[in-house]
Parts: structure tokens; C-alpha cells; sequence
């Protein structure tokens, strides 16, 4: 697309040029005023499009710069996010297991835990863990008694309370 809009630039500036030339020898052998204007006209055309074709490169080169220089801004801020992620889920993962081992859960009882956690349904568990749904609903109503709490949303906001935020008292009280 560059080169295409350098190369009509460069066509342009000839017409221009051409039709200039064109347009001293009609003045020179007497021509009438009207194929002036027309040549003057063409001239004028060409080179204000090679002008505004140029103008538009510089334009998208600085602003292809620009965009560059951002894109390296985000990608080192995604990096450092990323780094930052990592190491809370790492937290999170060592939280989590420390109280699975409190709660004296089996490794089946750990997955199906985990499971829930990430928002699965029983019926996606026993998919995935190739059960059945009764045998999941067992082993996670093991989950919740060793837990001592009552189910699926208990279990996600026993880990996600101290994640959230405080929310600030807008009423001011």
C-alpha cells in the first residue's frame, strides 16, 4: 500500500511537470486562453494530489511509529501483569491446597473442589473425570460436609471474600 501511494505520488508529480512544460510552450506559441486554463487546471490537479499523497505518508509513517512505540508500552505492561498474575495464582493455588489439607480432603474430593472453583458442572466433572454424576454429587457433598458449608456458591465465596475488594460506604455512614 506504501509503495503504491509513493508510486502514484511519483506518476502525479510527472503529469504535473509534463503538463507544466505543456503549458510554457502553449504560452510561448500563442495558444488561446481557454486550453491554458484546462493545461493550468490538469497541472494544479496533479500536484496537489502527489502533495496530499505525500503528506498522507508522512502521516501514517509517524503515526505507524506512534502505534509502535505503544503496542512495546502494552506488551511490557501485559508482561508485567502477566508476571504479577502468575505470582497471585501461584498464592491463590498454595491457599487453596493448604485449605484442602485443613479440610482433610481425598486427591478425587481435591479435583472436584477445584472444578467447582473454575465453574464447572457436575455434569461437565463426571465428563471430564469419565463418572458419573452420582458418584461427583458424593464426592462433592464430602467436599461441602468436611467444609462445613452448604454448597457450590459457599465454596467459591469461602476462597473469592478475601480477593474482593472492600466496597467504600457511599452513603457515608
Amino acid at each position: 500500500m506504501l509503495f503504491e501511494r509513493v508510486f502514484i505520488s511519483f506518476l502525479l508529480a510527472i503529469i504535473g511537470i509534463l503538463t507544466a512544460i505543456d503549458i510554457i510552450e502553449d504560452y510561448v506559441d500563442s495558444t488561446s486562453l481557454r486550453h491554458l486554463s484546462l493545461d493550468i487546471a490538469i497541472a494544479a490537479a496533479a500536484f496537489v494530489t502527489a502533495i496530499y499523497l505525500i503528506a498522507r505518508i508522512t502521516h501514517e509513517r509517524q503515526r505507524s511509529t506512534s502505534l509502535e512505540k505503544e503496542k512495546k508500552i502494552l506488551e511490557d505492561i501485559a508482561s508485567d501483569l502477566k508476571q504479577k498474575s502468575k505470582i497471585f495464582i501461584e498464592g491463590l493455588s498454595v491457599q487453596i491446597d493448604k485449605e484442602f489439607t485443613l479440610w482433610g480432603l481425598t486427591s478425587a474430593e481435591r479435583e472436584i473442589a477445584l472444578f467447582i472453583l473454575k465453574g464447572l458442572s457436575t455434569t461437565e466433572i463426571a465428563e471430564i473425570r469419565s463418572a458419573s454424576e452420582k458418584t461427583v454429587r458424593h464426592q462433592l457433598a464430602a467436599v461441602y460436609k468436611k467444609a462445613q458449608i452448604k454448597g457450590r456458591q459457599e465454596l467459591q465465596a469461602y476462597f473469592l471474600e478475601d480477593l474482593l475488594a472492600p466496597t467504600s460506604n457511599s452513603s457515608g455512614a
